[in-house]
């Protein structure tokens, strides 16, 4: 066919092709580490650590698995994230108790109440994530001993002289932890929490700690310290 001067014309005004891009959306890296780990908070609280799966997070965050794998390796990525968030915002709450009080107890009081409303807001979640946690084995094992050990090393500041032995504080810590657990477990595994039982914890941590820091008498052992 003659290529007239119309045909040309007509070439020359045709749109630019189209250039086709990969099907789906591409998440920025801020949303798409959102949607993952709320997709896995869901899954960890409504499956355990053990029955949840990648496929599992993919479909409760609805994410792709080329999204989730540009961020994560696996699940234990996933819960590893999970728990560092949520001890993060303890430690950030401990840090500004320990910089406004001066009372050794109003310090801890203020991180009991920091960890309980933690508890009571993401209930059965903690209660999962804290019981893993516990086992040597685990992933999240290790930080927990470092969020015990910055906690004590921050409780421990307003001893000076004599400087308290941290095993105590230590101990304190996994006793107060312990607590916390059978709220969590007598409440449903966290799914029921009231704020009489949150009250209830309270006191008994209360009791814990003023016993542990500040008893006193001929039948009391003095308090260990590091010297």
């Amino acid at each position: 066919m003659p290529v007239t001067k119309a045909t040309k014309a007509k070439k020359q005004a045709a749109p630019p092709p189209v250039v086709r891009r990969a099907p789906g959306i591409q998440l920025g890296e801020q949303t798409a580490r959102a949607m993952i780990l709320q997709g896995g908070a869901r899954v960890f609280a409504e499956r355990g650590v053990r029955l949840a799966s990648v496929a599992d997070i993919l479909k409760t965050a609805q994410v792709s698995r080329r999204t989730f794998y540009r961020f994560y390796d696996s699940k234990e990525d996933v819960l590893v994230a999970l728990y560092r968030t949520g001890t993060e915002g303890l430690l950030a709450a401990c840090r500004i108790a320990v910089r406004e009080e001066v009372d050794p107890l109003k310090q801890i009081e203020r991180c009991i109440d920091a960890h309980l409303t933690n508890a009571r807001g993401l209930g059965h979640l903690v209660f999962v994530l804290g019981g893993e946690a516990q086992r040597h084995e685990s992933a999240l094992h290790a930080r927990r001993m470092e969020v015990h050990d910055e906690l004590a090393e921050l409780l421990g500041r307003a001893y000076v002289a004599p400087k308290l032995d941290p095993w105590l504080l230590r101990a304190l810590l996994i006793a107060l932890e312990g607590i916390t657990r059978v709220m969590l477990a007598e409440g449903d595994n966290g799914r029921a929490v009231t704020s009489a039982s949150i009250q209830r914890a309270k006191r008994v941590m209360m009791r814990l700690a003023v016993a542990t820091l500040l008893g006193e008498g001929a039948s009391v052992p003095p308090l260990p310290t590091a010297d």
